[in-house]
């Protein structure tokens, strides 16, 4: 027996007829062992042959935006449940960390006046936690630790503790506003950055550089005044 119908044509012969069975009886069909019951056989409209099983299309139906959004919540939480760590913020870089400490704490000298009460606790206590979430966890400044500070061409200058290798960005404001009049530290002006840059890079490498100005007295704890020198021995006017 030669297949005559498609199998579309012969689906709707066999309307009603559960998807497993139907598939049973085309493959009958087709091989010539299937025949209709009597006068039940389709009439065979002229049309391409196609024995290739046609599933049926599902519609598609758009999105309205709250749906949308609302699908995506919904991957967002399934993802979330099989791979906790997947759709998590990346961490704050150690740059970004610094910058931030940088511009709250200038933020907090320029604009004291903003500062105050509430204001100015919650502002040291975020300088503080960003201090202690960017400083290595085995530094200790002690008040006889050696220092050496690199004046570039610019207002960049690079501030190491000496005594345990660990560099921080600073500016000529903040050294002169902090430091200006100590002499426990070496200085020495360099004609352009290329040797900072090449430090500071050395340092990096080792996980001893922090990019942004030390904690006054708590990372840096050089005498800032004749008073403070005269208590760790020294004379105003050593050099």
């Amino acid at each position: 027996m030669t297949t005559k119908l498609t199998y579309n044509q012969f689906r709707s012969a066999h309307k009603g007829t559960p998807k497993k069975e139907l598939s049973k009886l085309w493959s009958e069909y087709k091989e010539g062992t299937y025949s209709f019951p009597a006068q039940e056989e389709p009439e065979i409209q002229e049309q391409s042959v196609d024995e290739t099983p046609v599933e049926e299309e599902t519609p598609v139906t758009e999105l309205s935006t709250e749906e949308e959004i609302h699908s995506q919540m919904k991957i967002a939480d399934m993802v979330s449940e099989e791979h906790p760590d997947l759709l998590k913020d990346e961490e704050p870089s150690m740059n970004d960390l610094c910058k931030e400490y940088d511009k709250l704490r200038l933020r907090m000298e320029k604009f004291a006046f903003k500062f105050v009460g509430d204001a100015k606790e919650k502002g040291e206590a975020r300088l503080k936690e960003l201090a202690e979430m960017t400083r290595p966890k085995n530094y200790e400044c002690s008040p006889t630790d050696s220092w050496k500070i690199w004046f570039g061409p610019t207002s960049l200058c690079l501030l190491i503790n000496t005594t345990k290798m660990l560099g921080f960005r600073v500016t000529r404001g903040w050294w002169q506003k902090n430091y200006q009049t100590t002499i426990y530290v070496d200085r020495e002006l360099l004609p352009n950055n290329d040797i900072i840059k090449r430090e500071v890079t050395k340092l990096a490498n080792s996980g001893r550089y922090v990019p942004r100005t030390p904690v006054v007295g708590v990372e840096c704890k050089l005498p800032r005044g004749v008073k403070d020198i005269k208590l760790r021995g020294g004379q105003s006017g050593d050099n």
